[in-house]
């Protein structure tokens, strides 16, 4: 009975526009890389680009929340604005101060379109199938956003879809417990930035960790009674 109450309470038709739309705008994104290669050469272009791929989610959820009422708990601040803005604004300045200014745009872009993304694939759709057990949303997302990438040589990679899977458990917890949408954010927006082949830097490296470390420690020990730890524990 619980598990039918859970059902009752998606909205198929919200997640069917959520998820045309996302596709739709992901097509386009891809057509337009395709036809204009040189978009990948410029900086700029390039991070436009993936900011048009990100906001397939973005508007998809938006529309879907807008045309059938829905709401959501998950929000940019989360329970907490100031864990929330130094989330994101901390990886900023360290990766700019180590890399320049172009080092330190390139991880705000990437962020911005973590955010889109997880505006759509955790902000809507995650809290529309929150009452499913943990594991059939988790599956459901990881088989959408696997879908979604439209790329054929992911899409026959088994490593890539293992890769999703555990995003979306991981994520999936974050923003469950921490209601914060920027922390999803940051975790999404590193994995991406770090593709750029910067682990090959000492320094870099060292800095990425450090990064990791200080969202967990913020967000789960600062600020913490020793109580509440325990009671997430």
């Amino acid at each position: 009975m619980k598990h039918n109450l859970s059902y009752k309470n998606i909205h198929i038709g919200a997640i069917v526009t959520f998820y045309i739309i996302a596709l739709l705008l992901r097509l386009v994104s891809l057509y337009v890389v395709d036809k204009y290669p040189s978009i990948e050469t410029n900086f700029a272009l390039r991070a436009s680009a993936a900011l048009v791929t990100g906001l397939g989610p973005a508007i998809g959820a938006l529309v879907a929340m807008f045309i059938f009422k829905r709401k959501t708990e998950y929000t940019l601040l989360g329970k907490s604005a100031w864990k929330s803005i130094a989330t994101i604004v901390i990886p900023c300045i360290v990766f700019g101060i180590i890399g320049g200014w172009e080092l330190g745009v390139t991880c705000l872009v990437a962020f911005t379109y973590g955010l889109l993304e997880e505006s759509g694939w955790r902000g809507f759709l995650q809290y529309e199938l929150r009452n499913l057990p943990v594991w059939q949303y988790v599956l459901i997302i990881t088989v959408m956003w696997f879908l979604w990438h439209l790329d054929l040589n992911l899409l026959s990679s088994l490593p890539f879809f293992l890769l999703l899977l555990f995003a979306s458990w991981g994520l999936g917890k974050v923003v469950s417990e921490t209601h914060s949408l920027l922390l999803c954010t940051a975790f999404h927006g590193i994995a991406n930035f770090s593709k750029r082949d910067l682990f090959s830097d000492t320094t870099f490296t060292v800095a990425f960790v450090c990064v990791i470390v200080f969202w967990i420690v913020m967000w789960y020990f600062v600020g913490k009674s020793p109580k509440q730890q325990g009671r997430e524990e």
